[in-house]
Formats: C-alpha cells, structure tokens, sequence
C-alpha cells in the first residue's frame, strides 16, 4: 500500500483546501495510505478527515525558519511514496526538502493563473525550486500555458487534471426547495477579497434598472476574514450595499459548510473572479444542475458554452449585461442550461476519471527510479 502524503498550508474554508480534501477521500477509497500535513491550525474540513481516518499532522510554524526546519523533518520522516504539495508556500517548502535529501516523488501544483506567480520576487524564487519537483500539475489549461510560457524548461512537468466534484448523492437526487417569492437567486460562493470581484458586482448590480434589481436575489457566501484581522474588502461591500441601496436584492454572508444545499435551492450559480484556475464553486455548481454566470476567465468557453452566460470581470457594464442576460432567460432556456451543465459536469470532473488520472501519474511517478 503506496503511502501518500498531502501538504498544504491549513484546512480552513478554501477551494484549494477543499480540492486536497476530496482527493485525500478519494484516494484512501481507493486503498492508498493517505495523510494530511498543514502547518496553520485551521480545523475547518478536519471532521471530514477524521470520519475517513486519515490523520492530519501539525507541523511547528513559530517562524519561517522553524516553519522550514520541521517540515523538512515532518515530510522525510513520513516516509511517503509521494508527496503532493498544493498552493505556492507548501510547493515551495516541499521542493525545498526535495532539494536538502527528500527522496519521495513531489507533485506541485498550480490552481490559479496569477501574473504575481511569475512576477512577484518572492514567487520568482519558489519557482527557481520546482525544477525538484517530479511533476506539476495545473487545474485548466489557461494555468499550464502560462507556465509553458514562462518556464519553458520545466515542460516535461506539466500536465492538466480537472478538479473532481464530490457531492452527497441525495443532494444531487434532491428537488430544490420552492421559494416563497419569485426571486432569482444567485448563489456565489467566493471570499471577500478584490481579486473575487465583490465590488464590481455589486457596483454592477446598482447599473440595473429597478425591475431587474426587484427580480434579483443575489447570495455572497465566503469568509470575511481574509487575512488575520483584514476585513476590509468585506466591510467596503458591505458599505456598498447600502449607500446603493441594494439591500432587497444583494446580501452578503458568511462562510458556510452547507454551501451544496445552496446552491442546489438556487436558480443558477456565479463566480465573477478577475483570477481563477479552475473554479471549484463553478464546478459543482454545473454537477448540481444549475445554469452559470461566470467571468472570463480559467477555462471559461468550457464552462459556459451552452451552459450559460461569461461576461468581463474589468467591466461593470459587462456584469451588468451578463446579469440581465440570466434575468431575461426564458424558463425553457434555463432548464435546458441546467441539462447541458449536469452532462458536462459528469463528464470532465466526476471523481472516477478524475481520480484515476492522479492515480495514473502517481503509479507513473513511483515506478520510475
């Protein structure tokens, strides 16, 4: 029994870490011997760790020194087959240990396609470490072609593997609940923070006209906090929402582990990031049926072509017009948008293909000396 460890910064409410989460479940059905290692206590998908039996490992974090020193110690005396590190610090941290006598097989990642992960000084040198890395592994096509645009050296790394989608069965057999009013509901679920795009739409949502704001049920769900004691994206859409006076069609939440059932009681799902790899809130939202409002970006002519309605997240005018798009769709429309996202959905990220490509590279990876 291969043993398979998974790094990452914390378990707290985040695409990445849901991804890594879904894929430790996966993986352990699968008969792998699968552990968890973060260094930041953030407990928010522990349970589903601890229900499965797959043990989450704290490493020491009182500085970047120790944080360095005992992950190095926490990855080799792990004794994995493979290691497969996501988000940048993680990545780094891994081939960095790689580099001071690791001897497992390291999978990187990359799940976004952020200029800063070219650009940006400290992110030049983490890139400077993936040439320790056995394979790196993007979540949409857009994110590898930057990476082959930029590190051309690294190519024979590089590979796309969908984000798999994993929800309960009953949900997915369940009928929505019936809303009292006639409201289209919008579900997003997203952080508050400007590279999610929250003032855009809602400075978009104040561009429409009043029958369309009247019809309009807008659901921000995601965590306010984005950094320790930064709430200021938060706190200015809040501000927004009421000097706009959008209370009746815009409303902003908080993180929230029943986000699935939301999402299925909505009438279609959004996502209008100005960044995105491949886009977890979109993908389960075309799993559970819905119609979907998306920015251009990721892979987004995959995402929407039939499906739904993309617009430019630079454009408050372009969100508007997407917007009124979804609102002025026939009824017909949306249920044959549903249809068209459940049958896609199945196709590229359901968790039998894509388990069985991380499957395939791990097995790949380990027979190779």
């Amino acid at each position: 029994m291969k043993k398979i460890v998974l790094f990452i910064d914390n378990l707290g409410p985040g695409g990445a870490q849901r991804q890594l989460v879904n894929m430790g479940l996966l993986l352990k059905e699968r008969g792998y011997d699968v552990s968890m290692m973060v260094y930041y206590d953030i407990p928010f998908y522990k349970k589903m760790l601890d229900d499965a039996n797959i043990p989450v490992k704290l490493i020491q974090n009182d500085s970047i020194f120790s944080r360095i020193v005992h992950t190095r110690k926490a990855l080799i005396e792990a004794r994995a087959a493979v290691v497969i590190a996501f988000m940048e610090t993680p990545g780094f941290l891994a081939c960095l240990t790689k580099c001071l006598g690791g001897r497992f097989k390291l999978i990187t990642n990359e799940l976004s396609a952020k200029a800063s992960t070219f650009n940006s000084p400290k992110n030049k040198i983490y890139n400077i470490f993936e040439r320790y890395s056995d394979a790196k592994i993007c979540n949409s096509e857009n994110a590898m072609d930057m990476w082959r645009k930029h590190y051309p050296q690294y190519n024979e790394k590089y590979g796309v593997i969908y984000n798999p989608v994993i929800i309960p069965d009953k949900l997915l057999q369940a009928s929505p609940q019936r809303r009292p009013d006639e409201k289209f509901r919008i579900t997003v679920a997203a952080s508050y923070q400007l590279l999610k795009n929250p003032l855009r739409v809602i400075d978009a949502v104040s561009l429409l006209d009043a029958e369309h704001q009247n019809k309009l049920d807008l659901q921000w769900y995601g965590k306010a906090e984005v950094t320790l004691g930064n709430k200021e994206v938060y706190e200015q859409a809040q501000a927004m929402v009421l000097e706009r006076g959008l209370t009746h069609c815009v409303h902003l939440n908080q993180e929230t582990d029943q986000i699935y059932t939301l999402m299925k009681n909505s009438d279609a799902v959004g996502l209008f990031s100005t960044v995105e790899g491949l886009p977890n809130a979109i993908c389960e939202g075309m799993a559970l049926g819905k119609p979907i409002i998306m920015s251009r970006v990721s892979d987004y002519r995959t995402l929407t072509e039939g499906n739904g309605f993309s617009c430019d997240p630079h454009s408050t005018e372009s969100i508007r017009d997407a917007l009124m798009q979804l609102l002025d769709a026939p009824a017909e429309q949306l249920e044959e948008m549903g249809r068209n996202s459940a049958q896609k959905a199945e196709k590229l990220f359901s968790k039998k293909a894509i388990i069985g490509q991380w499957i395939d590279l791990i097995e790949k990876l380990t027979e190779q000396n």
